[in-house]
């Protein structure tokens, strides 16, 4: 009998659940029957699930990453609440434990890997820039934007965002470590970018106002 699909998909989580574990502790160098073992199942099966190494490595990093650009959606019908809301979201992901242990071990590990850094590249951050890129362009042409470059203005408010944070906490120095904190300079670089590149004519909400004025 044919396994189930919500056992499929057990047996898909916990593979790459032991993926991530064993790349933290060991780096990208980990082997394939390492992940089995850790698993609980045969190498065949990884293979069989992931295809290859390069495959489970996406599929991790789409695990890691994958919820931060799939949280803000293409249209952004309500720009500025859409992006406080991917600000916060993508702080709040950057300051988790498990996301700074990753960035200390793949910026260790993953240059002697040329093609597997350039697919954690287009799978984590070339992925979220296309995304508010996405988002940005549908503003630009809703008139809400003035028109420009809009990978340009993603991966420039993306830098906005993440400032020296991500560096401090790869040396093990304090970041924003309290929610206040990350919202606070989530707001701060949303109505900069704001303020910046919206057309003169968008009429801002009073709440933003304030802000901008104080």
């Amino acid at each position: 009998m044919p396994a189930s699909p919500a056992s499929t998909s057990k047996r898909h989580q916990r593979m790459r659940e032991a993926a991530i574990e064993l790349m933290f502790e060991m780096g990208y160098a980990v082997s394939m029957d390492a992940v089995a073992q850790r698993a609980g199942c045969s190498k065949q099966t990884v293979y069989a699930h992931f295809g290859n190494k390069e495959g489970l490595f996406r599929s991790v990093v789409n695990e890691l990453l994958g919820p931060i650009g799939a949280s803000l959606a293409t249209d952004c019908e309500d720009l500025e609440a859409a992006l406080r809301s991917f600000a916060r979201a993508h702080l709040e992901h950057l300051a988790e434990p498990r996301t700074i242990t990753a960035v200390r071990m793949l910026t260790t590990d993953i240059a002697r890997f040329p093609e597997e850094a350039k697919a954690l590249f287009n799978a984590g951050a070339l992925n979220i820039q296309q995304r508010l890129a996405e988002c940005l362009n549908a503003a630009m042409q809703r008139g809400e934007l003035r028109q420009d470059d809009a990978l340009a203005l993603a991966e420039m408010l993306l830098g906005m965002l993440v400032g020296f944070d991500i560096d401090r906490r790869r040396l093990g120095l304090g970041g924003r470590d309290t929610l206040q904190q990350r919202e606070e300079w989530a707001d701060r670089a949303i109505d900069s970018f704001l303020r910046a590149h919206r057309e003169p004519a968008t009429t801002f909400p009073s709440s933003t106002r304030s802000r901008m004025s104080s």
